[in-house]
């Protein structure tokens, strides 16, 4: 394969440089070339570090490493704050090649949550602008450098800089087998404790003051080995169904995962998203899987459960977009172990409005929050005995242009060395009974334990 060029990335720099003197302020570049060689997966299995991302519908996959350019913000704004510090970056961006600069991170569950000590490398919204990307799409598969140059840079010595960078990237070997990774501790709140939380929510409910909330579960593992979030994510890969795949790393911690729910993307000025709440398992045989299906379909509790998530997600982004439309009755999403109700929606986002917005608007949805959405979280707050971290909160990409993609980073995991967390979580309503509600959360974990190829 023909990699970069020395002379061409120098020469984008050296134009940098001086429209940085001339502005006072940094500029980014992005110099962007078909790359056919190159397989994201197989680069990031290799390397372990930085950003994957595989989505479907449409079908994109991204591999990050490095970062040349950070962007962080606390608060109920923080979002807006991102979206304004990366506007601004890239209102002189210098692009030699079809590809915009693209911004990958993440943000947390809920900021007003006291931080566990597992989750300090993962702030409350962190994205990073990867020095190398290797993205595949219906257009092939493409290389970019994307670099912030100062006034006072040498483009010569950046453009080196880049290379060996680059060549770095490829030098590493792809991974071993990796052998299944013995639990010498398992750890998670007594079943019937968590069921009394249950419980507890049917009761609120039962007063008025809840329609639903999502109670979640952690799940600690002491490992006598550290996991590989490469070979994990090639498990993923080839188990993922109709998943979108995550991974992003901060230091030795590994945030992963493969999730069945988009938050919100957004191309050429469309929202897409997709409300996705009710759950039945999957069936042994076609027959029993279907009869499920039938039987979830038909089910008012899981219907009323997901009317709830569909009005919602339509009334929030009812003020920054039009011609909201909404299918008039869900479908079926099936995944490995689980299935779900699911209703598409789309939209037009008006001008003046971002998707950054948008995600900020939508999260969190009843179908990881709850409605009211104060009184879930509150609700949450103080009976849930863990900090869900990113767990459950928005993870995606966003480029110069405006376009990107958010998921709800769920069935997923925190890996750090010799220990890992799962989580799961599930939707209670009126009707709803603890012990079938805790037996969801035992299948929606099975998934991510069976691709951890955790070993007791």
């Amino acid at each position: 394969m023909k990699g970069p060029e020395f002379s061409a990335l120098r020469t984008l720099f050296e134009e940098a440089r001086r429209q940085a003197a001339r502005h006072g302020r940094p500029i980014v570049t992005v110099s962007s070339s078909p790359a056919p060689d190159l397989n994201p997966l197989q680069l990031y299995a290799a390397n372990r570090q930085g950003f994957f991302w595989c989505s479907r519908h449409p079908d994109l996959t991204l591999f990050g490493l490095g970062s040349q350019w950070q962007a962080q913000a606390t608060g109920n704004q923080r979002l807006t704050e991102i979206n304004r510090q990366w506007s601004e970056l890239c209102s002189d961006a210098l692009i030699d090649g079809p590809n915009p600069p693209i911004l990958l991170g993440g943000i947390r569950f809920d900021q007003q949550r006291t931080m566990a000590a597992h989750w300090t490398a993962f702030s409350d919204a962190s994205f990073h602008l990867a020095h190398w990307l290797v993205s595949e799409n219906h257009s092939g598969r493409w290389l970019s450098c994307q670099r912030t140059i100062e006034a006072s840079d040498d483009p010569a010595a950046l453009a080196r800089d880049s290379l060996a960078a680059y060549e770095r990237m490829l030098d590493n070997p792809p991974p071993a087998a990796a052998p299944a990774a013995h639990v010498i501790e398992r750890s998670a709140l007594p079943a019937v404790q968590w069921q009394a939380n249950v419980e507890r929510a049917l009761q609120a409910i039962g007063r008025g003051d809840l329609s639903k909330v999502v109670l979640a579960r952690q799940v600690r593992y002491q490992l006598q080995a550290s996991l590989d979030s490469g070979a994990v994510m090639c498990r993923l890969h080839d188990q993922r169904s109709q998943s979108h795949l995550f991974a992003m790393h901060r230091g030795d911690n590994c945030f992963l995962g493969a999730t069945p729910e988009r938050l919100l993307s957004c191309q050429d000025g469309y929202l897409t998203t997709h409300a996705l709440a009710g759950s039945a398992p999957r069936g042994l045989t076609p027959d029993e899987d279907q009869a499920l299906g039938d039987r979830l379909l038909a089910d008012r509790k899981e219907q009323h459960e997901h009317r709830l998530v569909v009005e919602t997600i339509a009334q929030r982004l009812g003020d920054m977009a039009s011609e909201v439309q909404a299918a008039a009755r869900p479908s079926l999403l099936k995944l490995a172990t689980v299935q779900h109700l699911s209703t598409p929606i789309r939209a037009r986002l008006k001008e003046g409005y971002s998707l950054l917005e948008g995600v900020q608007a939508l999260h969190p949805t009843p179908a990881v929050g709850g409605l009211p959405s104060a009184t879930a979280m509150s609700f949450i707050r103080h009976h849930e005995d863990f900090d869900r971290g990113w767990y459950a909160a928005p993870v995606g990409w966003l480029d110069s242009e405006g376009n990107g993609d958010f998921l709800v980073a769920l069935r997923s995991a925190l890996l750090a060395p010799r220990h890992c967390h799962l989580f799961a979580g599930c939707g209670i309503v009126a009707g709803s009974v603890p012990a079938s509600e805790y037996r969801e959360t035992e299948i929606k974990l099975a998934s991510m334990e069976q691709a951890l190829l955790l070993r007791w």
